[in-house]
This record gives structure tokens, sequence and C-alpha cells, in this order.
């Protein structure tokens, strides 16, 4: 008999990725069709949770297996001692799914965090929060961030965007514009929009600050302007 293949970490992340897109994707289908959605971007994620294990259950009884409920609001964990930081609270991405390596050389490669991190998009709230500024300085700027380190160690990561006001294609002309200005070695973003509530793309990005530097971001944007308010 043939002996199996053992599958390398690359195959083992792509499915772990895949299944996340996933599981958000069909979290967010469900959030959009909510009679109504209030609060700010901590608000919804919260409300996200439960829609999120739900999902995760149905998934798990339709025969994909053990399908890990996303945590919301974790530390990032040091894995090594020269993380530590002496107690001080440490950085939080909106949601985290980790990946265990069973075929890692050492403790630093086994569990591989999939951070996902969320943020309002549309109109300014205030003329101090830039809905559509902070998705690119608060948010896309973390996975290539020494403050942060959001996606230290994996080969990928995912940004969330709720829209709450103007068309799509207006807020990915303003994401482009603050993106070009603050992370200029970022590629621009591009969406193939669809009929639904739901849209995805990807960005393939050559970090500077955090390991590895080959890395790819994810966008889900949920358009929540119909059921917001």
């Amino acid at each position: 008999m043939a002996r199996r293949r053992l599958p390398i970490f690359d195959d083992l992340w792509r499915r772990h990725e895949s299944l996340y897109i996933e599981v958000f994707s069909l979290a967010l289908e469900v959030l959009s069709g909510k009679a109504s959605v209030v609060g700010d971007e901590d608000a919804i994620s919260e409300s996200l949770c439960p829609i999120l294990s739900r999902v995760c259950f149905d998934l798990g009884q339709n025969g994909r297996g053990e399908v890990r409920v996303p945590i919301w609001e974790r530390p990032i964990q040091p894995v090594l001692d020269e993380e530590l930081t002496g107690g001080k609270k440490r950085k939080r991405p909106d949601f985290t799914c980790s990946c265990y390596n069973r075929f890692a050389s050492g403790p630093d490669e086994y569990k591989i965090p999939f951070h996902i991190e969320c943020k309002l998009l549309g109109n300014p709230t205030s003329p101090a929060w830039v809905l559509n500024k902070n998705y690119v300085i608060e948010g896309m700027k973390r996975f290539d961030c020494p403050e942060h380190e959001y996606g230290k160690r994996a080969p990928s990561g995912m940004m969330i965007g709720y829209i709450i006001s103007l068309t799509p294609d207006d807020i990915v002309i303003q994401i482009n514009g603050y993106k070009q200005r603050h992370l200029a070695d970022f590629p621009d973003i591009t969406f193939a929009w669809n009929s639904g509530h739901v849209h995805q793309t990807k960005q393939s990005i050559r970090r500077q600050h955090v390991a590895p530097a080959e890395f790819h971001l994810t966008h889900i944007w949920a358009d929540l302007r119909h059921n917001y308010g």
C-alpha cells in the first residue's frame, strides 16, 4: 500500500484560510439579512459572535468536522520569552482563528493565528472620526506595524468592512486615496461587485515590518446601508 503523503503547512493554511473566509462570508450574509443593525464597529462585531457560533455549528453538523468558533477580542499571545511585555496590555485583533500546525518543528510554528480586523465604512461620523481613513490607518496598517504585528507568523489575514453609508465605488476610491498616502507599498483595492450584500477581494503584499514578508490580505465588505441605524 502506498504511504499517504503528509500535507505541508502551506496546504494546511490554505484550507484554514478558506474555511474562515467561508465562515465570515456566511455570517455576514446573515448579518445583512437582519431587520436592524446598530452601534459602532465593536457593537456590530459583538453581534456577529452568536451568528459565527451558529455558522460553525451548522458547518460541523453538515460534515465539515470540528469548526472552531472565532475568538472575539483576544490579545495577541506571546510565544517566545523575548515577546514578553511584563504583563502590559497587548494589542487585540477583532477576531482570531488559530491554525494548529502538527508538523511544526518548534512552538513558534505550532499555533499560527489568522487575524481579522473589522471597521465601519462610509461617511465620517464626526470631523475627527473619518471611517474610510481609519480602515487604512487603524486597520490595514496594523498588518505591517511593529506596534500591532497583526498576522505575525501567518501567510495571510483579513479585513472586514461594515458599509453603513456611501456607495461601495466611492468608498474604494477614498480607501485607495488614503492608502496611497499612508501605505504606498500596498497595491490598490479592486472589487468585482456582484448583486449581493457581501463582496470579497484580496491583496498580495510585501511587508516591511512584520514577518513573513509575503502576505495576503483578504477584504470582505458587508453592505449594511439598508438595515443600519
